[in-house]
């Protein structure tokens, strides 16, 4: 698996999963290192990652349409 993106809601995170879906990309979610110790807390951050096959099709998406993706 490769990150392809760092969001800095989780909102934002589920937006782009979202993204990904809509074009057949599969993806997991991993909440940012800072977002705190509660997988439940939706108020943090949170990592994109997808397979390594799809990693460059899948940046370049969120690279276009995600909202606030933080590099």
């Amino acid at each position: 698996m490769v990150e392809v993106g760092r969001f800095d809601t989780r909102t934002d995170a589920e937006f782009a999963r979202s993204l990904l879906a809509a074009v057949g990309i599969p993806c997991v979610l991993a909440p940012d290192e800072a977002a705190g110790a509660y997988p439940i807390d939706r108020s943090g951050g949170a990592r994109v990652f997808v397979a390594d096959a799809d990693a460059h099709d899948a940046a370049v998406i969120l690279r276009y349409h995600a909202p606030s993706e933080a590099d």
